[in-house]
């Protein structure tokens, strides 16, 4: 059986609350969905981890001064913003959580960068008449396997409930 996550679903709940005063897109903007999933991750995680038992004080004056932060002056917007970037690098570093698409991301990359220069190598030293068709090959083939290498990481991530 699981943790019961009493102190998140409180202030989740008192999130709830503050919703109203912050505008829909200031919302998504400031990703307020994330912060109720950091408060479920910390609710977890503070049974063993001292750090994260106090990242508790640090969430729950987040939320009390939430509306605060979204509609006030940048200064305040940036004030959130690093408050809760550092508990999520804790949780990125000491956890091991990801954000959702994370390695998605990465690998598309990886592979987009990968391919173009293999296949674009492979194509100047084969002829140079090919190199525009190497390196289109390559970029297509390099991001369709980065993407689906990195959509199994974050399918293993998710089922191992590792997400952000």
């Amino acid at each position: 059986m699981g943790k019961l996550k009493v102190w998140s679903k409180k202030l989740n709940d008192e999130i709830e609350l503050k919703k109203e005063e912050i505008f829909k897109r200031d919302y998504k903007f400031f990703k307020i969905d994330r912060l109720e999933r950091i408060n479920e991750r910390i609710d977890i995680f503070s049974d063993d981890c001292e750090q994260c038992q106090n990242f508790k004080k640090e969430a729950e004056d987040i939320v009390s001064k939430l509306p605060a932060y979204i509609n006030g002056t940048p200064g305040m917007r940036g004030e959130y913003e690093k408050r809760t970037e550092k508990i999520v690098k804790h949780l990125k570093h000491k956890h091991g959580l990801v954000p959702e698409q994370y390695y998605s991301s990465i690998w598309s990359f990886t592979g987009l960068l990968s391919g173009t220069l293999i296949f674009g190598f492979t194509a100047y030293l084969i002829n140079n008449g090919f190199l525009k068709w190497g390196l289109f090959l390559g970029f297509t083939i390099g991001i369709i396997a980065g993407r689906i290498y990195g959509n199994r990481k974050d399918k293993f991530k998710q089922n191992s409930d590792l997400i952000l």
